[in-house]
């Protein structure tokens, strides 16, 4: 049975298209093309992705290198910026990787965690030094 209405882009005596519905390209327009794929899943970045995380992968080797160093006293003293700089490239990495920015978000948490590891070792050896009455190495003995 004829439709009371054509459709768009043919005459009212040519019959109606395959399937008897409307379709939207019947007046020759062209379907838009696909979407890209995303550039990241829920695993982490597809295959053949780069990671893309500076920051995160700083954060990692500042919290490594001060975490290392932050059980020699003295030296230490130097070390504790180094747990600062991967507390901050940590969390500025991780923010990145959930807004979609960065893809190796397990290096940034990894620094974030070294960095805080660090800083409180820092503080915990600066604590029992002050506590033990500092640093002192007298081999003469008092008389």
């Amino acid at each position: 049975m004829p439709s009371a209405f054509p459709h768009p882009g043919s005459s009212p005596d040519a019959p109606p298209p395959a399937g008897g519905g409307y379709s939207p390209y019947a007046g020759g327009m062209v379907p838009p093309p696909p979407p890209p794929p995303p550039a990241f899943n829920g695993d982490g970045p597809l295959r053949g992705q780069e990671p893309r995380n500076g920051l995160g992968t700083a954060a990692l080797v500042c919290g490594i290198i001060a975490v290392v160093l932050s059980f020699i006293p003295l030296i230490n003293t130097f070390t504790w910026p180094l747990g600062v700089l991967a507390i901050v490239f940590g969390s500025v990495g991780w923010a990145r990787a959930n807004k979609g920015i960065a893809t190796n978000k397990p290096f940034a948490i990894a620094g974030l965690i070294l960095g805080i590891a660090s800083f409180l070792t820092f503080c915990l050896i600066y604590a029992l030094i002050g506590a033990s009455g500092g640093m002192q190495y007298d081999a003469a003995p008092m008389l």
